[in-house]
């Protein structure tokens, strides 16, 4: 099935075909050099793509879900103002040319779920150095091929020297990569590289440790979820500033950590700290500088934190109300849920959950995929968001709540919530606490005891118990 041959799309500007029926998008060759958007998305006939030049100046190509696409042609190098490439669900892809690597415009690319794209080893990705140049980009684009390999063989031990996309860092302005549910066993040193990357989602892949992350500044959204061998979490980076074009793109109103049935993370305390600091950090940002709808986390555990002043059993607490004048002195409403995954009974049909958290006026769906074909162990974890403090706020009575639902033989229990209104001195404290190089960290135990985590120089942690307290979790050596 084709486009009818009397279609002349010459002054075209956008080509909206989603959910076609369409094999290929016409026979022969068209002239398109107004056209910047095609969009493709779940057009599960579509084997064939046309030869890219016949749009040259294409700044948005959408193929989700195509999936009986094969390959790309080659022609795809030149589309030299490209952004965007959405290639999410391409099962059958096999083939990209080398030449995407050049692709120096381009600031988003989705791959969820490519495990048929692969390259041949590279093993200088350790000291890759990448230089803004594009006869470096093109350079670094004819080293690595593209190899299908079948899927079995993408599960290699940690040994194994298999490095998905070490081209992809000669495409050093990206700001969005989805690479998650690709078969990946590791991930290049060099990734540091990519400096402007602002979303990395890694989750569902083979990864048993991963390399620092620190480098990557701009990072707001890191997802994990889903990477059943990874055993530690990779260092994180410290958000020192946010920039002002990122606090103008309605996109990144959110951001996120999420680090979701990973069954093998040994040091779950330590997930705990890196995670909560890794939040705290961005909430006293986001108090300078605006730029986040709201600021979430999910990683392992049991217990809501101690420094959440309202707490209750079950998936709901009433929220006390605040008044004009206490306003004024809030920054923020901090909440959290402790949930449990379990499946109840054997079933051959597809099981999942689903989470809504309501707070204040905020609806928020949970940001990680609860397959039941994916959690196979009974697990729990905590989910945490920071809403920035809104006019609007002022004398709401409607109570924090977290609602569920459950198809098949999954089951998802919400077991505590808890909540706390931020305030200025909350920062403040805050601040001064986190410049000290000893810190203490508090967690609450099932008989309101509380373990304090003393952080030393050699990355070595000691315990000590005693009573609950609502202060802040991160306290001050005395």
């Amino acid at each position: 099935m084709y486009l009818p041959s009397c279609f002349q799309p010459n002054q075209l500007v956008e080509l909206i075909l989603k959910c076609s029926s369409i094999k290929q998008l016409w026979e022969g060759k068209k002239n398109l050099p107004k056209l910047r958007i095609l969009d493709l998305r779940y057009s599960e006939n579509l084997i064939k793509i046309p030869d890219f030049g016949e749009f040259p100046n294409l700044e948005r190509l959408n193929l989700k879900g195509c999936i009986q696409l094969v390959q790309l042609d080659p022609s795809i190098g030149l589309l030299k103002k490209i952004v965007y490439l959405n290639l999410r669900y391409c099962r059958s892809l096999v083939s990209i040319p080398n030449n995407i690597f050049g692709l120096r415009s381009l600031i988003v690319l989705k791959m969820h779920g490519c495990s048929g794209c692969w390259f041949k080893e590279f093993n200088n990705t350790r000291h890759l150095d990448i230089s803004e140049s594009a006869s470096h980009s093109q350079s670094m684009s004819s080293i690595c091929k593209w190899t299908p390999k079948p899927y079995h063989s993408l599960l290699p031990t940690p040994t194994t020297n298999t490095v998905m996309f070490p081209s992809l860092l000669s495409i050093y302005c990206l700001r969005e990569v989805d690479i998650s549910c690709c078969g990946l066993s590791q991930l290049p040193e060099a990734i540091g590289c990519l400096r402007w990357l602002e979303m990395l989602n890694l989750g569902g892949n083979n990864f048993v440790t991963l390399p620092s992350l620190r480098e990557l500044s701009k990072l707001v959204h890191l997802n994990l979820e889903d990477c059943k061998r990874l055993e530690s979490l990779p260092e994180l980076p410290f958000p020192s500033t946010i920039e002002q074009d990122l606090r103008k793109n309605r996109y990144w109103k959110r951001a996120g950590l999420f680090i979701f049935n990973c069954p093998k993370i040994s040091d779950k305390e330590r997930c705990s700290r890196m995670t909560f600091s890794w939040m705290t950090q961005f909430i006293q940002m986001n108090n300078e500088h605006p730029a986040f709808f709201y600021i979430g986390i999910v990683n392992p555990g049991s217990e809501i934190p101690s420094l959440f002043n309202n707490q209750s059993v079950g998936s709901s607490i009433p929220v006390s109300p605040v008044t004009r004048y206490k306003g004024h002195n809030i920054v923020g409403f901090l909440c959290c849920a402790v949930f449990s995954l379990a499946h109840c009974y054997p079933t051959t049909t597809r099981s999942w959950a689903m989470l809504e958290l309501y707070a204040l006026n905020n609806v928020v769906f949970l940001p990680v995929n609860l397959d039941g074909n994916l959690i196979t162990v009974t697990s729990n974890h905590i989910w945490l968001i920071y809403f920035p403090w809104k006019s609007s706020y002022d004398d709401l009575y409607a109570p924090f709540h977290v609602k569920t639902k459950c198809v098949g033989g999954l089951d998802v229990e919400v077991k505590k919530c808890g909540y706390r209104w931020v305030y200025k001195q909350d920062l403040q404290e805050l601040n001064s606490k986190m410049m000290h190089k000893h810190k203490f960290l508090e967690f609450e135990d099932d008989n309101h005891n509380y373990t304090h985590l003393k952080y030393r120089r050699n990355n070595t942690w000691t315990r000590r118990s005693g009573r609950t307290s609502s202060k802040w979790i991160t306290k001050k050596k005395h």
